[in-house]
């Protein structure tokens, strides 16, 4: 989960000229694939367990958490959602396109080895060999990207 705030800023940075409330539904897509999974979880913690620093143990998290993660981050359940939003909408409406940044965006920022993006859920168990998004040098482009985009936003746009 490239993490749920840098989600969201990508979100504001792609979407930021449709009128609300539709930016702020993209802002909602683009958190959502982690908020309806990793932070129903974190609640589940607080109240459980309390609160712990660091990596999860994959071994202590529920079922249910991997499965809300499988729906969430899965390109056919987003494909499925787009085709059925299509058939009742007649259009598709561009705050929704966030969902699927959010997925393209994990896809390589996750390892194999902790938290795979499940984007094949549930046809295939196959996950992209990624780099994890905690390599400093990964998050030091994530970064450093909403950065240069934010200060672009605001001292160039205002001019234009």
């Amino acid at each position: 989960m490239v993490d749920t705030f840098a989600h969201g800023l990508w979100s504001f940075i792609i979407f930021r000229k449709l009128p609300n409330p539709q930016m702020w539904l993209a802002i909602f897509f683009g958190v959502m694939p982690d908020l309806l999974s990793w932070t129903i979880y974190l609640f589940h913690n607080l109240f459980t367990k309390g609160f712990r620093f660091g990596p999860p143990n994959l071994a202590q998290i529920p079922h249910w958490v991997f499965v809300l993660y499988g729906i969430t981050h899965s390109l056919f359940v987003f494909g499925a959602t787009i085709g059925i939003v299509y058939l009742v909408l007649g259009s598709i409406p561009a705050f929704l396109w966030a969902w699927l940044i959010h997925i393209l965006i994990d896809i390589p920022t996750h390892s194999r080895e902790f938290l795979p993006t499940p984007f094949l859920w549930p046809v295939s168990d196959w996950y992209f060999p990624g780099i994890s998004w905690g390599t400093p040098w990964i998050m030091a482009l994530n970064w450093g990207g909403i950065i240069v985009a934010l200060i672009y936003i605001y001292f160039f746009q205002k001019l234009a």
